[in-house]
């Protein structure tokens, strides 16, 4: 029964990454994977469940990846090239995945009503995510090492940087590897993020 949801879940993955949540009926992906409306719907019962548990899935298959990568006895500039690597990487091996978070935050559907749906255990593992890089930026900043502004500001800088260098490699040069721009991305992220007198000792 698992192997079956997963397969599920995969294939909306694709389907929903490549066209809009209101583009992909229930319907196309039971065609897709031979399977009858009745088996869909014993898993999931609106596309709505279904979108939900795919961004759960996806998430957490990120969250996952990325907290494994991230090693916290290494020095803080080198946590955020950990960070960075780690995001690409797993975009890389996953695109499909990081279409379907980018359409989460783009797409022109509200989503407002399914968010409030996800359980408090996937809001828990967001926080825990979140939170984790959060101390570790918090905890630069009280060695000098990145700038004093809220850490909310640095994190978005970070995931913003990423996000929108990624989207322009898969839109203009998708037969290239995102791990390429780990490099780039880093030095954009620190040249923003890291504090003053840090930058003109370099």
């Amino acid at each position: 029964m698992g192997n079956r949801r997963q397969e599920i879940l995969s294939k909306a993955r694709e389907m929903f990454s490549r066209r809009s949540f209101h583009a992909v009926s229930m319907e196309d992906i039971t065609r897709s994977l031979g399977m009858g409306k009745s088996t869909m719907y014993h898993y999931f019962a609106t596309k709505q469940e279904l979108w939900k548990a795919v961004i759960k899935d996806t998430v957490g298959g990120l969250y996952r990846f990325v907290l494994a990568q991230v090693m916290a006895d290494e020095s803080y500039d080198t946590q955020i090239f950990q960070l960075v690597s780690s995001i690409l990487t797993y975009f890389e091996d996953n695109r499909d995945d990081f279409m379907v978070l980018l359409r989460e935050r783009m797409d022109f559907l509200d989503l407002e009503a399914i968010k409030e749906q996800l359980d408090p255990e996937f809001w828990a593992e967001y926080d825990r995510f979140i939170d984790h890089f959060r101390a570790m930026i918090i905890a630069g900043q009280s060695v000098g090492l990145f700038v004093s502004v809220d850490p909310n500001l640095i994190l978005a800088n970070i995931f913003g940087t990423i996000n929108t260098a990624a989207l322009s490699r898969v839109i203009s040069e998708p037969d290239r590897e995102l791990t390429e721009l780990i490099d780039g991305c880093y030095q954009v992220i620190m040249g923003g993020i890291a504090a003053p007198e840090t930058n003109q000792k370099k």
